[in-house]
């Protein structure tokens, strides 16, 4: 089970009937996603009852989304296909297996507002002379 989302989480938010027999499967891969996060997001790195319940719950479904993301695309592939007449394009990427990454939208989601004077210090302006 991981600091933010378990198995039921994962599974609940899953649109059908998920498959027992990758109930473990699930289990390591909530680790994984939450371990990068953490390391993306250190705030995140605190007890889980020093965050607040909101910015929990996103970072529980995001860890979720991005769970189920690696099961239903273990392969990590995009397509995409142009045609216009008879002149096609097509592409498709491959991230690699069992890659996840996470946009900066995602990220801003579960990242701490507050934001500190860390570094500021006021100062006058200068003038020669004085």
């Amino acid at each position: 089970m991981g600091k933010f989302a378990s198995l039921e989480d994962v599974t609940n938010r899953y649109e059908g009937d998920f498959p027992s027999d990758r109930e473990a499967w699930v289990e390591t891969r909530i680790e994984d996603v939450e371990a990068a996060l953490v390391g993306l997001v250190p705030s995140l790195g605190v007890p889980v009852d020093q965050i607040s319940e909101d910015r929990a719950r996103r970072v529980t479904r995001l860890v979720a989304d991005k769970v189920l993301d690696l099961f239903r695309n273990p392969g990590g592939y995009a397509q995409r296909s142009q045609t216009a007449g008879t002149f096609s394009d097509s592409s498709v990427f491959q991230a690699g297996v069992g890659r996840f990454s996470f946009t900066e939208d995602e990220l801003n989601e579960v990242r701490d507002k507050r934001r500190g004077r860390i570094g500021t210090i006021p100062v006058a302006p200068w003038r020669a002379g004085w």
